[in-house]
């Protein structure tokens, strides 16, 4: 069925499959990086030659489309913070955490961050308190208590300190999602702006496993571990694609419900592929902090139009 009958029939097919492989990607991640760490490489190893691979992918992207990339003062402010907060410490949280707790639990901590974000969005001025936002924050830190309730979502006790460091991962994915509004270079194209922020990041993680002596270099005795770290640095790549196509086919509202596929994923995919096994608790903070998510979007002003159509990013 093409895309247009779709749209007649009240299904956007296009932007549907391309949202679901989205989500299937970025539910990837947690799992991607138990398998890494597990396998013995560092987190800075990880989120190292998972950007600067995905950076050269995307850089041919931008070869092939004759994208040139800004290097202005403001544009290397941009590419250096998004690169440091919402990639390097988000992911590096994130690669250290899942070597002792699920993959699954990490994939709905993640969940939070349109929450967080909605939060510091607040603290720098740039949103206004509203009544449904306000409730859907309070909904959404309550199934974040569900998710570190004593053997609750967490297979002991003990993991607790591990599980709240958890929350720095969406964290960081909050307040880069702030900055990526403020501080966006104008006129800059978005894979421009993915590619050089992959670069930035690749960078920061690079100078981490130089500095503590675990730097990994891929092309001594590679094996199944150098090929799943490959494939994990391509769908990077990849998403950030079918991230700014979304925008552009369907709108930053449309993507926003990306983030339940997200979690939904992770979770099957730590199933699938680590055999953890789910609770009842983990599956009630699923829905508070989705119930949480969904207030907090809903209640979301739209854009002004001659603002969306910059393509800007949207909370993740």
């Amino acid at each position: 069925m093409s895309e247009g009958t779709g749209l007649r029939s009240g299904i956007r097919w296009v932007p549907l499959v391309m949202l679901l492989a989205l989500g299937a990607v970025w539910g990837g991640n947690p799992t991607f990086s138990k398998a890494l760490v597990t396998d013995g490489l560092s987190p800075a190893a990880v989120v190292f030659w998972q950007t600067f691979i995905a950076g050269l992918l995307l850089s041919v992207v931008c070869l092939v489309r004759g994208i040139r990339i800004p290097l202005t003062r403001r544009a290397i402010i941009y590419y250096c913070v998004i690169g440091v907060v919402g990639i390097d410490v988000a992911y590096m949280t994130l690669v250290f955490v899942v070597q002792h707790v699920p993959a699954g639990y990490a994939s709905v901590v993640v969940l939070l961050s349109p929450i967080l974000t909605y939060i510091f969005a607040i603290l720098l001025r740039l949103e206004g308190i509203n009544p449904v936002r306000a409730i859907g924050i309070t909904v959404g830190f309550i199934g974040a208590g569900l998710l570190v309730f004593p053997q609750g979502s967490l297979p002991s006790p003990e993991l607790l300190p591990i599980a709240l460091i958890a929350f720095i991962t969406p964290a960081g994915y909050a307040m880069a999602n702030v900055y990526s509004e403020w501080g966006r270079p104008a006129g800059a194209d978005n894979v421009a702006l993915a590619t050089a922020t992959m670069f930035a990041a690749a960078t920061g993680a690079g100078v981490v496993g130089v500095a503590d002596g675990t730097f990994h270099p891929i092309w001594v005795e590679p094996s199944t571990r150098e090929l799943i770290l490959v494939a994990y640095a391509a769908a990077t790549a990849t998403a950030f694609l079918l991230f700014y196509q979304i925008v552009a086919r369907a709108g930053s509202v449309y993507l926003g419900q990306v983030g339940y596929l997200v979690t939904l994923f992770g979770v099957g995919w730590g199933v699938l592929f680590f055999g953890e096994t789910t609770t009842v608790w983990l599956w009630i903070a699923i829905l508070v902090v989705g119930a949480g998510v969904a207030m907090v979007n809903l209640g979301k002003r739209k854009p002004a139009p001659l603002a969306k159509a910059e393509g800007e990013r949207d909370e993740i």
